[in-house]
């Protein structure tokens, strides 16, 4: 039971906060750096594959941003199951 209604406005505006914070984050990471490897090599890449409507395949490098976000939501993971199941709290 919240003591405070003005509890549960706080924790909705930190989680709109969190989420702004997040989506700004990651469009100037997808905007400064776009790959992983060197930006000569990111911006020559070649098109391995034609599809339609101009779609292009290319073998480029994979962006630095996304592997972040994929390296820390498995970090995540893994430390929310060993804090919960160290905690012995009962879901």
């Amino acid at each position: 039971m919240r003591f405070f209604a003005l509890l549960n406005f706080q924790h909705v505006a930190a989680l709109i906060i969190i989420g702004i914070i997040f989506l700004i984050l990651f469009t100037v990471g997808l905007g400064l750096i776009p790959m992983s490897g060197s930006r000569s090599k990111a911006f020559h890449v070649k098109a391995v594959q034609s599809f339609a409507d101009g779609i292009q395949k290319g073998n480029g490098p994979f962006p630095l941003i996304i592997a972040l976000l994929i390296a820390g939501t498995i970090l995540w993971a893994v430390f929310y199951i060993l804090y919960y199941g160290f905690s012995e709290v009962l879901l």
